[in-house]
């Protein structure tokens, strides 16, 4: 969104309404998690969602399944790549996964280049229990982190991946 920004396909309006959250440290979402039995985090910053979780699935020799519906995207974000604009990290990240993503549910190649977008300033990725899940969510809204989401499971495999469904 920032170079779209640049480019003046997204008029500064529309970056200022977001620079508050993307502002903001993780600080309290660390807090709050570490009330869970937190098995891996990460924050989803340089290497994008599909990076980082495949970060975490490698380091645990899971697969991570996860739900594109339920991951939190800034607003005008889509809208972006539907207009041409993109990162210079996007197709590294893109070469980072290679081989170990597997596209279950159809995307667009402008819903798919969010997957690879290499956020600013992301937020943090946990993996809980599953029994967990929902109360690390309730809690992070309840705390004012209106983005919290379950965005994937983890599954047991012999093949760390990731799959997007």
């Amino acid at each position: 969104m920032f170079n779209a920004c640049r480019s003046k396909k997204l008029p500064w309006d529309d970056l200022k309404l977001v620079l508050p959250e993307v502002a903001s440290l993780n600080r309290k979402a660390l807090e709050i998690g570490l009330n869970f039995h937190i098995h891996s985090c990460t924050d989803v910053t340089g290497f994008g969602i599909l990076g980082h979780s495949l970060e975490m699935a490698k380091g645990s020799h899971v697969q991570m399944d996860l739900f594109y519906d339920q991951i939190p995207l800034y607003p005008n974000a889509l809208q972006m790549y539907l207009k041409g604009q993109t990162t210079g990290s996007n197709e590294a990240n893109r070469r980072l996964v290679e081989g170990l993503f597997k596209k279950i549910k159809p995307l667009s190649r402008a819903e798919e280049e969010l997957l690879f977008d290499p956020q600013t300033s992301g937020g943090l990725l946990f993996s809980v229990p599953k029994s967990d899940a929902g109360s690390l969510v309730r809690e992070l809204k309840n705390a004012g982190i209106g983005a919290a989401s379950q965005v994937g499971e983890v599954v047991a495999t012999s093949q760390p991946c990731i799959r997007v469904l």
